[in-house]
């Protein structure tokens, strides 16, 4: 009997660094106009090189005819803290979890329920963990994307008074501080507040002339300042500054500045009551309220493009400040400055502005609407952008996909040991772990790592790497003594100066006795993964029985000898208790709306 998981993956020797993004770039501080040219769309998984800019642009999904697979907002960010995952949301209602790496399909995220689609946020620290909003209950819900563990950190409507349960988290959201501590909401449209964590501290704001407009302040990166329209309040709740804006709900997103303050980044069509402050990327500072501007018309460039969408969540890019955007422009047809086009940009601590046009992303709204907006991101390290594009052309039009940027740095990333299989296979009862990788750099040694529940890891062994070679190289380590059920694996990696990196966590179940049954996800919405132990090759009849008893489906499916997994989906099924029952063997689950 035998049942393999694999993995591909890549280890990063750093997590954080300092990058200076316009390295390796072609259109640097460059108000030359490179016109859009014509270009295929490319195949699932394949590049191109934007042949404006020079940059590497892969498609990372492959949507259906007339459906969409995209990133979920701008202020939300799509990878996780080590970029070995993402998310994307799917038509139809469905959110992708991705390799971040090599964008694979893992699975869909059914098993969790948020109040707002573009409201999952990914831990800053920790890249197992995501949070959100559970709707219909109003707990805020700690996930872990590994286990598919829930953890409900708060329920938000018992901790105020008077709500009756009409909690949101506001339009226009952004991402938690950084430090994954404070979150805002607002209840009904007349309050709003901010809660810490680690405290259990609830705040009331004092918004100016109480004015919510159905948007909660949103905690900048430090979770001490929060911005609300035009202006900027205080850990307490108290008015702190106003910026120089004149609009309140122009796209925007919360970052951190070139010197580590906070940070509001937004597109402005006007000047500010305070005069300037007009352009495509607009900084202000959140501690001081004064304002830059990264792209205007000061600069040289046209009056700012419509349909712009700004992302400055590079909180593992030491130097702070870079921000992404993303411009569909009035002509939309790639002829002109900026038009349909990427760029990355930031402000140095001196005021001196670095501007990056990195590609273009070929997409609109005509077809599509909201969805056929690029929505750019960019990752936590700056390295890539992912955007939405129908791909405006011969597949105008037809989907709405995903695609990525990977800058020049992403491909200069000093990768100190790069593996291309992970697996773990059972055999009479020993689990026995293999990898291999194709180069290997200052690479001293790996410490295999165990754990049952997907969170504590203990060490089980240690195995000498290789140092520096690019000759592939294998590995194998046997854990002779796994758990019953579920068992989690992960590597670490030392170099020889100390500095570690921690592989992705593969996992492996091991049956307690044959014929037994197990079910994951359980409780499940519609698909949920069966694990079940055959003694012989047969065809096994599952039946599903009501708490009455009375049988509602009954799947069959041929069997091999030893361990095999099902999916069986029961999205037919009523929400209520079921009994999925296979010989004497007999598992209760959960079926949810």
């Amino acid at each position: 009997m035998k049942l393999a998981t694999t993995l591909s993956m890549l280890f990063c020797a750093a997590l954080m660094y300092a990058q200076d993004l316009s390295t390796g770039l072609q259109v640097v501080n460059d108000l030359t106009v490179y016109p859009m040219q014509p270009k295929a769309k490319p195949a699932y998984l394949d590049t191109i090189i934007d042949p404006s800019f020079g940059t590497i642009i892969r498609r990372i999904t492959n949507a259906n005819s007339g459906s969409f697979i995209v990133p979920m907002y701008s202020t939300v960010q799509a990878w996780n803290a080590d970029e070995s995952r993402m998310i994307l949301y799917e038509s139809g209602g469905r959110h992708q979890l991705l390799d971040g790496f090599s964008y694979q399909f893992i699975r869909y995220l059914d098993d969790i329920n948020p109040d707002d689609l573009e409201q999952i946020f990914w831990d800053f620290d920790n890249p197992q963990i995501l949070y959100y909003l559970e709707s219909g209950s109003d707990d805020f819900i700690q996930y872990n994307v590994a286990t598919m563990n829930k953890q409900v950190l708060v329920n938000l409507d018992d901790i105020t008074t008077n709500c009756d349960g009409s909690i949101s988290m506001g339009n226009d959201v952004q991402m938690m501080s950084w430090d994954s501590d404070v979150l805002s909401f607002r209840c009904n449209n007349d309050r709003a507040y901010t809660y810490r964590i680690s405290t259990g501290q609830l705040t009331e704001f004092s918004l100016i002339n109480d004015d919510v407009s159905y948007v909660a302040p949103m905690p900048g990166a430090s979770g001490d300042l929060f911005f609300h329209r035009k202006s900027i309040y205080d850990a307490v709740g108290n008015f702190h500054v106003g910026l120089n804006k004149s609009s309140g709900s122009e796209h925007a997103c919360l970052g951190r500045m070139a010197n580590g303050d906070d940070g509001y980044f937004a597109i402005a069509f006007a000047q500010g009551p305070d005069g300037g402050c007009i352009g495509d990327i607009i900084g202000h500072n959140m501690l001081t309220g004064e304002c830059f501007p990264l792209i205007s018309q000061s600069q040289g460039y046209e009056y700012p493009q419509s349909g712009t969408h700004i992302s400055a969540l590079t909180h593992k890019n030491t130097q702070g400040g870079w921000v992404a955007a993303s411009m569909m422009g009035y002509d939309r047809d790639g002829q002109s400055l900026l038009d349909q086009e990427l760029v990355v940009a930031r402000a140095d601590a001196q005021g001196n502005v670095t501007v990056c046009r990195v590609g273009h992303h070929r997409s609109d709204e005509d077809d599509f609407d909201y969805w056929g907006e690029p929505h750019v991101l960019i990752s936590p390290t700056g390295t890539r952008l992912v955007f939405g594009s129908d791909w405006s052309g011969t597949e105008d039009g037809q989907s709405v996909d995903s695609y990525v940027v990977e800058l020049p740095t992403y491909q200069q990333i000093n990768l100190s040991v790069a593996l291309t299989n992970f697996t773990a296979t059972e055999n009479n009862r020993a689990v026995h772990l293999k990898w291999t990788s194709t180069t290997e750099t200052n690479n001293d040694y790996f410490v295999v790592e165990h754990s049952t529940d997907g969170t504590q890891f203990k060490t089980l062994g240690r195995l000498q790497g290789a140092g520096t070679t690019n000759i592939l190289q294998s590995y194998q380590f046997t854990d002779a003594t796994p758990a019953y059920g579920v068992n989690y694996y992960r590597l670490k990696q030392v170099d020889f100066d100390g500095k570690m990196t921690y592989s992705q966590i593969i996992s492996i179940n091991i049956q307690h006795i044959d014929n037994e049954i197990f079910i994951h996800p359980n409780p499940l919405k519609n698909i949920t993964k069966i694990t079940f132990n055959s003694t012989k090759n047969e065809v096994v009849v599952f039946k599903v029985m009501d708490t009455f008893g009375r049988e509602v489906a009954a799947p069959s499916f041929t069997l091999q000898k030893g361990i095999n997994t099902l999916e069986l989906n029961f999205e037919q099924l009523p929400s209520g208790i079921y009994f999925l029952c296979v010989g004497s063997e007999v598992v209760k689950f959960v079926k949810m709306d």
